[in-house]
């Protein structure tokens, strides 16, 4: 008998250590993937051709991620059918961070939907088709360079980002993210993830947090009490027509992805 109390609360304290590590970590997921290879420039259009074939679910509701590269690019593409993860990233910004293989810096990354879009606007907002595509329209417009110093921010526009390049798509109720950022610094390229390219990069993904848009906001309802969703840390896929969102709404995205660039294809 004592023999199986002994069992049962070891078992209970291996649990809570699992959930201390994901609490002290963020409650941050990770990933490993091999890059596809392109032996040519994709075009960065958010239409999501580039990403039928090479999208892996990441943790989160709904939430697919893809990675291709050539000789001079690392191509990300994301995709969501979530109202609640598309109001993240549009509302509340999403920072892809960029960096060697077991370093886990912030020193350059890349905002792209910058943070502030909803322009001074309260929670809740009603997650329409039409409020959506508002946001999508709004955010193709510009993009924050983060880093390399902490806290260093260069918002500039899309146009002028100097090889980087950023679109959104949003097409039957499904959002996708493409961003090209050049591998190797050069004077006309000044933003790039500086990779060697023999070698592993980490890509950092992470969304604004709803809580901390929350704070100092009254009178803004929870998805449990406006839509029946779930609280904070719970999604429902999808979202209703008008769904609303507060401070109890999903954590932030947070993906921590390890990728293994392509040398090409063996034949070359």
């Amino acid at each position: 008998m004592q023999g199986r109390l002994l069992k049962e609360i070891s078992c209970v304290l291996v649990s809570a250590s699992c959930f201390l590590i994901l609490f002290l970590n963020g409650c941050s997921s990770s990933l490993e993937l091999n890059s596809g290879w392109t032996d040519h420039k994709l075009a960065i259009t958010g239409d999501g051709s580039h990403w039928k074939d090479a999208t892996n679910k990441i943790a989160g509701p709904e939430v697919f991620v893809g990675v291709k590269n050539d000789d001079k690019n690392l191509y990300i593409g994301l995709i969501t059918s979530n109202r609640e993860t598309q109001l993240q990233m549009l509302a509340l910004g999403c920072t892809a961070w960029f960096g060697p293989a077991g370093e886990k810096n912030k020193t350059f990354g890349i905002q792209f939907p910058v943070s502030g879009l909803l322009q001074g606007r309260r929670y809740p907002v009603r997650t329409t088709p039409e409020e959506i595509q508002r946001l999508v329209d709004a955010a193709q417009r510009q993009l924050t360079i983060c880093g390399p110093g902490e806290k260093e921010q260069h918002r500039m526009s899309v146009q002028g980002a100097k090889g980087v390049e950023a679109r959104l798509g949003y097409a039957d109720g499904t959002l996708t993210y493409e961003l090209k950022v050049p591998l190797q610094r050069t004077k006309e390229q000044p933003y790039a993830i500086n990779a060697d390219t023999t070698k592993q990069v980490i890509v950092f993904l992470e969304t604004g947090d709803f809580a901390e848009a929350m704070k100092g906001q009254t009178g803004a309802s929870s998805p449990s009490q406006s839509s029946g969703g779930r609280g904070r840390g719970g999604s429902r896929a999808g979202g209703g027509s008008g769904q609303s969102f507060a401070n109890e709404s999903p954590d932030p995205l947070k993906h921590w992805i390890t990728i293994h660039l392509s040398s090409g294809s063996p034949s070359k």
